[in-house]
């Protein structure tokens, strides 16, 4: 609970508000402002922060325009404020202070985190070195990694390793509302909700949450969600933390039904087009192609902040390197397999890249009746884009180029679906996809897609696998129409 004498216009009034932490500002749709100083136009919306820690009270300047001052100074980072000290938030005058009631509770925590100490959803930690000791069968095997989210985590007090058995956790402060698995409310640098952390498979994604600090791998600021390795040092205020994910099995050889990780021919860190947790879609009558050696962050960033608002975001769901087979196994798969003769005769018989094209179109829903929609892309080298050769029905499909490019950078496919409606408000007439690129040997083509309008639809892997072999099939008479050697 904090109480805050306000001083506007001349008149004097104290309020009580049931919270550790408040926003200040003024009356708006876009954040929630728990001390509103309406109807004094010289505080922004969202103007400033205060909270509890323990028992002292801290505030923090949110970017506001006409600034905050304490005692006639400008505020240029979260301090300590006390009983006497004045506030100034554009005309307003504040005066901060906690109800006894506060001081009465007895055993008002610290916030500092505690080394050992098991937190909620998570396994119990151990010191970093030691071997895993306890009675928790599930958890403890000998020879056998711990399964979950594991986190090397450095701060002032010094190492420790977090194991959480969950698909997604989260890294802040104390918060009424969120349940917060790394807990550094010590640290004032870090917000009540600073980053997600989850789960896909075996690979670990790290996602900053609009954060007054930001995220930072590898010393690079993090700008939405991106996947971090083993070694990727990812900083948050003053703490420094790596993640992997065990499954809690012995390293055996993959299955071939197993997704693998898609080498890149660049370092991820220094790609344009690096693995993100959703990207964004267009629909244009060609997209502009970067050639390999030319997709670096420094080369293409300028390129890519200066384009149209898109028409919405699409989500991964799986990928396999085209040097990968799968099991062909699942649902449906036995429309593709009986096809699979014919398919192999007549892109035998196909010799120029209009029939080539005609033909995907015309006839991948025979045998992946989920593909409503279909299309192939191909290269053309003289503009350095990628032209619309064939589609069908008469929609244009709606392409992300970003993700195309990481499929031809890391020489695989890809399947998608549409984000949810609360990620993205512009919503497209369709629902999932494939894309697979054009490739052979060495060169790339082009890509096909294919969608499914259906609300729920996702596609099979097994159905990224098939249009990965049909690619397969047939780039070579792609190349000899496109490409001269």
């Amino acid at each position: 609970m904090i109480e805050v004498e306000i001083k506007q216009e001349g008149k004097v009034r104290t309020v009580m508000l049931e919270h550790d932490e408040i926003v200040i500002g003024r009356r708006n749709e876009m954040r929630e402002v728990q001390l509103d100083l309406t109807p004094d136009e010289s505080v922004s919306r969202v103007h400033a922060r205060a909270w509890l820690a323990g028992d002292k009270l801290f505030l923090e300047d949110l970017g506001s325009s006409s600034g905050s001052h304490v005692n006639g100074e400008g505020l240029v980072a979260a301090m300590e404020i006390f009983p006497d000290t004045e506030v100034m938030l554009g005309g307003t005058k504040l005066i901060f202070r906690k109800p006894l009631s506060v001081h009465r509770r007895g055993g008002v925590p610290q916030n500092k985190p505690k080394l050992g100490r098991p937190r909620p959803g998570a396994l119990p930690n151990r010191p970093m070195g030691s071997e895993h000791s306890g009675s928790n069968a599930d958890a403890v095997d000998e020879g056998r990694p711990i399964k979950g989210i594991h986190i090397d985590l450095t701060t002032d007090a010094g190492q420790e390793e977090l194991v959480f058995d969950l698909d997604e956790i989260f890294v802040g402060r104390k918060h009424p509302e969120q349940e917060i698995h790394v807990d550094l409310s010590s640290d004032l640098k870090v917000s009540r909700i600073h980053a997600r952390i989850w789960r896909t498979r075996r690979i670990c994604w790290v996602e900053d949450l609009s954060s007054t600090h930001g995220t930072s791998v590898n010393g690079e600021a993090l700008a939405g969600a991106r996947v971090v390795n083993p070694d990727d040092e990812v900083r948050i205020g003053g703490s420094v933390m790596r993640f992997r994910y065990e499954n809690g099995h012995m390293a055996m050889p993959k299955r071939k039904s197993e997704t693998p990780a898609v080498p890149a021919t660049q370092e991820d860190n220094d790609c344009a087009f690096e693995a993100l947790d959703s990207y964004p879609v267009y629909k244009e009558e060609s997209y502009r192609y970067f050639v390999p050696g030319y997709r670096k962050k420094t080369d293409l960033e300028s390129v890519l902040k200066s384009r149209k608002s898109p028409m919405g975001r699409i989500r991964p769901v799986a990928h396999r390197a085209m040097c990968e087979t799968g099991d062909f196994k699942g649902e449906g798969i036995d429309v593709f397999l009986d096809s699979l003769p014919k398919i192999i005769c007549e892109v035998n018989q196909l010799t120029d890249l209009k029939a080539v094209a005609d033909w995907f179109v015309s006839n991948v829903q025979q045998w992946l009746p989920n593909a409503k929609r279909a299309a192939i892309f191909c290269i053309d080298s003289d503009s350095e884009r990628f032209a619309l050769v064939a589609y069908q029905p008469s929609f244009k499909p709606v392409v992300s180029d970003s993700l195309v490019h990481r499929a031809l950078e890391t020489k695989a496919g890809y399947s998608w679906r549409q984000v949810d409606k609360n990620e993205c408000v512009r919503r497209l007439s369709v629902h999932s996809g494939i894309y697979v690129p054009l490739l052979n040997k060495g060169k790339e083509l082009g890509f096909v897609c294919v969608e499914n309008t259906g609300k729920d639809h996702e596609f099979f892997e097994w159905e990224l696998d098939a249009l990965m072999l049909v690619a397969l099939m047939i780039s070579p008479q792609i190349r000899l129409n496109v490409v001269e050697d």
